[in-house]
């Protein structure tokens, strides 16, 4: 199992590649899985974009911190099982896959949505958007529904950050001492340390500042909204003591019930047995929440 100091936070192991600058190229099609892949030129620089299917009302993945939309695989199975008639668009951030690289000090949320529009816009992808958004995704598209309204019409959340998670996780932790165990030693240094540096992850994101950003964001009406969260009996940290565990997961139980307070027409699905990663061990419940959103904010529509 992927360990979430490890992976979640910060670090995704095998799922980042090497970013590198892309120039803009034609667009490449395969035509037995019907996913067509294209380098979107959004001002001077360029973002991996694949989508597939074919339909309105298309779907917006955004991944994980580190994750490369497109490359990681992850989205692999939800996207299999998705109806053909819906066009699902997922994407390299800044920084990730075949996208461009950051050159910034560092990034917050704000400048990943201004990304984001830019790159449906001119990749000529016509709102309204269903936005799927995993873990600090979740921060993406709670933003860009705020930014953009009118262009947003549901969400599903895949057990999303939360903002100023880290720091409450921090003080969460009991008190330092010279006994403690090493993992939650480590845990301590990380969430008042790394963490808080944009550079420790490929994105240059700024976890702190984007919290805040989002934090702002606390109504969205009555837009379709499922939120997805993992098992009750899996542990972000295996190796910390029972005791700590508990504690950090009745805080993310917490933040999960709070996010379904962001619209009037939502509600809370749990997984089985799945733990941060959803998507790719569960799937199907992701299949069903984008799948129940989508006639959702069709029948609003009408």
């Amino acid at each position: 199992m992927r360990q979430w100091l490890n992976l979640n936070l910060i670090i995704v192991g095998s799922l980042v590649t090497a970013a590198g600058t892309v120039l803009a190229g034609p667009t490449e099609t395969n035509s037995t899985t019907g996913q067509s892949e294209k380098d979107v030129d959004i001002g001077g620089r360029t973002l991996h974009l694949a989508t597939y299917g074919n339909g309105s009302l298309p779907v917006v993945v955004e991944a994980g911190l580190g994750e490369p939309g497109v490359e990681g695989g992850t989205w692999k199975a939800v996207i299999d099982g998705v109806d053909k008639n819906t066009t699902v668009c997922v994407y390299d951030r800044a920084g990730l896959g075949k996208s461009s690289a950051v050159t910034n000090a560092f990034r917050t949320s704000e400048d990943v949505v201004r990304d984001l529009h830019a790159l449906l816009e001119n990749a000529k992808i016509a709102p309204p958007y269903i936005l799927v958004g995993h873990s600090v995704g979740g921060f993406t598209v709670r933003l860009y529904a705020a930014r953009y309204p009118s262009e947003v019409r549901g969400m599903v959340l895949v057990d999303s950050s939360y903002p100023g998670q880290w720091s409450q996780w921090l003080a969460a932790l009991p008190p330092e001492s010279s006994s403690e165990p090493e993992s939650v030693k480590k845990a301590r240094a990380f969430l008042a340390g790394q963490i808080a540096d944009p550079k420790s992850n490929p994105e240059h994101l700024d976890l702190v500042a984007s919290g805040n950003e989002v934090s702002t964001v606390t109504n969205l009406g009555d837009i379709p909204l499922v939120v997805i969260s993992h098992s009750p009996q899996w542990r972000m940290e295996p190796t910390l003591p029972n005791y700590v565990s508990d504690k950090l997961e009745q805080l993310w139980e917490q933040w999960q019930n709070n996010l379904c307070q962001l619209s009037t027409k939502s509600s809370h699905q749990v997984a089985q047995k799945a733990g941060h990663y959803i998507q790719p061990q569960e799937p199907q419940l992701v299949i069903d929440a984008i799948q129940k959103v989508e006639a959702a904010a069709r029948n609003k529509g009408r």
